[in-house]
């Protein structure tokens, strides 16, 4: 009988060990909680547009919510990490507990890089895309969203003025 109860104690200490283990890897794999702080100037803000409408106030609180913990673990693949913060740091200053407008800006700024990583339209001649973009690029350094919109008006026109 003191062997079966000694089994089950050991089973038991393992499997507390394997949750112990497996909460400590879950916590990293998901950030914390947006701080209070924000959530009250976002609740704030939100209650303030809509004093009476609790189904819209409860739909953007947990917009805002689901996009502080999108914006917390996005790490896009193709861009380095220093450009990114570059990208990311003047959204944030611009829209500081405004969660779901800079994961729209940082996701789109993210986008329009990778887009123009592999833009080269082959009726445009090298030189005249590299001055098309050279000029663009150093007026909008990391706006990569107006970037893609300026070179390819640019394009579009080149192409209208030599068909």
């Amino acid at each position: 009988m003191g062997r079966v109860v000694e089994k089950e104690v050991v089973t038991m200490k393992r499997s507390l060990m394997l949750f112990a283990v497996l909460l400590v890897y879950s916590s990293a794999a998901y950030p914390s909680e947006m701080p209070a702080d924000s959530l009250a100037k976002v609740r704030a803000s939100i209650e303030s547009r809509y004093p009476d409408n609790y189904s819209m106030q409860k739909a953007l609180i947990d917009d805002q919510v689901e996009s502080y913990n999108f914006l917390e673990i996005y790490t896009p693949r193709n861009v380095p990490a220093d450009l990114f913060e570059k990208i990311r740091d003047p959204i944030n200053s611009r829209y500081p507990h405004n969660f779901s407008m800079q994961k729209t800006l940082i996701e789109d700024q993210v986008k329009s890089y990778e887009y123009l990583q592999t833009y080269s339209p082959s009726s445009v001649p090298p030189n005249v895309l590299q001055g098309i973009k050279s000029r663009i690029s150093s007026k909008y350094p990391y706006n990569f969203s107006m970037q893609k919109a300026l070179i390819e008006d640019q394009v579009k026109s080149y192409l209208d003025l030599n068909k």
